[in-house]
């Protein structure tokens, strides 16, 4: 079968593919009066009986509704043409239990068609509409005792009418039979362009419809391949013999077709049909005990999301805190630090009056200092005060800095990098801060003393 692009798109293609067959149910036909027929009545009805060989002891005989055309319950379409010209494909095919390959009970021995009234149709013209009917044989006798004494029981429920028969077909394409709101069919064939549709067939997991419109799947190049034995049948026509009268006679009076009862096979029971219901129980105990067991980790799941959600709001909010504690400390901090600046400006201040510097001159000698530590910096003071100042001693301290002038130029920047390492480790680095304040002297106290003599 073609699959188109849309249907590869819409992941359906290999149910598509896959799903050239189409299983339809009908109530079986009884024919336990079934009347036995001259050799030559026999040759006229061969067409349409078959190969059946009547009236054997080991065989029971029964005829059903195959198919219907129209739709059916599962939204599958038999258009009267592609039916019609599949009319006789289901002579001697297997009939089989439950749609079960490997458990063939019997086969089809013949097929014919009625019309809506149930009155066999003699003519090569294609009715309207129409049922196809089958006869078909299953066989009583098993050597095996376990399937001799199930087939026994299958016969006896299919004489109580517990029992149906659904039809399988294979087909090579299908089109699209649409039914608008007012009612109206129309058939939509499947190409490219309309192959959207195909994920809203029932067969492919849809739900029969798009937008307002009822869609079925009308299947075509029929060839219809078997039947099962089922109780469950999809065909709502079944049919109904009288117990004088068999369809395949050359002379019959019309059958009487009824829509099945799904209530009428309620009471099938058999063991393949015992232990489907039992798995069927098992599978809905591991569902409820697989839901409890998800609604559990669930309920578990969502209180341990609680549980995180809490920690993370309760350290949502101590990082907060501690963003806050941490701001406050640093405040505190600069603070802290602003004083100790302020108390040790006062004191170098009052250190620097002390020795003498004069006040306008003070601001200036404390920022040029400024790196160097409190030691290092009273040993300065020391060095440059001088109490009682007389020409001999200023003569001698600008004969000292005129010596020293070019040396101090050219080590000025690297000993105000390094004064407070100087004045802490080595004399050198000593004599070298008492030359730099010798010439801060030199140019601004002994100035002011120049006329000294």
């Amino acid at each position: 079968m073609k699959i188109y692009e849309r249907e590869i798109l819409d992941g359906i293609a290999d149910v598509v593919r896959s799903n050239a067959s189409v299983a339809l149910e009908a109530k079986i036909l009884l024919d336990s009066d079934y009347a036995h027929p001259s050799k030559e009545d026999i040759q006229k009805s061969i067409a349409g009986f078959g190969n059946s060989n009547p009236d054997q002891v080991d065989l029971y005989y029964l005829n059903s509704v195959l198919v219907s055309t129209g739709w059916n319950k599962n939204d599958d379409v038999f258009d009267p043409a592609e039916s019609w010209a599949a009319k006789d494909t289901p002579v001697d095919k297997q009939f089989n239990y439950m749609h079960n390959e490997s458990d063939i009970i019997g086969h089809i021995t013949g097929s014919i068609v009625v019309d809506k009234n149930g009155v066999k149709i003699e003519s090569k013209e294609q009715p309207p509409e129409f049922d196809i009917v089958t006869s078909a044989v299953v066989y009583k006798s098993w050597s095996d005792p376990e399937l001799h004494e199930r087939m026994h029981t299958l016969i006896q429920e299919i004489d109580e009418g517990k029992w149906a028969v659904s039809m399988e077909c294979l087909f090579s394409d299908f089109d699209y039979s649409v039914v608008n709101p007012d009612g109206e069919t129309k058939v939509i064939a499947r190409d490219e362009e309309s192959s959207f549709l195909t994920k809203h067939l029932r067969a492919y997991g849809g739900e029969g419809k798009w937008e307002n419109y009822k869609i079925g799947r009308l299947l075509r190049n029929i060839s219809f391949s078997g039947k099962g034995l089922v109780n469950q049948p999809a065909n709502p026509r079944s049919i109904i013999l009288d117990s004088n009268q068999d369809v395949f006679e050359q002379e019959t009076q019309p059958l009487i077709i009824e829509e099945f009862t799904m209530s009428d096979s309620a009471s099938v029971t058999s063991p393949e049909l015992e232990a489907a219901e039992a798995s069927v129980e098992v599978l809905e105990t591991v569902k409820d005990e697989k839901d409890t067991t998800i609604a559990e980790l669930t309920d578990t799941l969502e209180a341990k999301e609680s549980v995180i959600a809490q920690h993370v709001e309760t350290e949502t909010a101590l990082s907060t805190e501690l963003a806050t504690a941490k701001s406050a400390l640093e405040a505190v901090e600069a603070k802290l630090t602003e004083a100790e600046a302020t108390i040790r400006t006062l004191n170098r201040t009052k250190q620097a009056t002390e020795a003498g510097i004069a006040e306008d001159k003070i601001e200036n000698l404390l920022e040029k200092f400024d790196a160097v530590d409190d030691e290092a910096f009273a040993a300065m003071l020391e060095l440059v005060h001088v109490p009682e100042a007389t020409p001999e001693v200023v003569a001698e301290v600008v004969e000292d800095e005129v010596e020293e002038e070019e040396v101090v130029a050219e080590e000025l920047d690297a000993v105000e990098e390094e004064a407070e390492a100087a004045l802490v480790d080595t004399a050198e680095d000593l004599t070298d801060t008492f030359s730099s304040t010798a010439n801060y002297f030199r140019d601004s106290v002994l100035k002011s003393t120049k006329n000294l003599k």
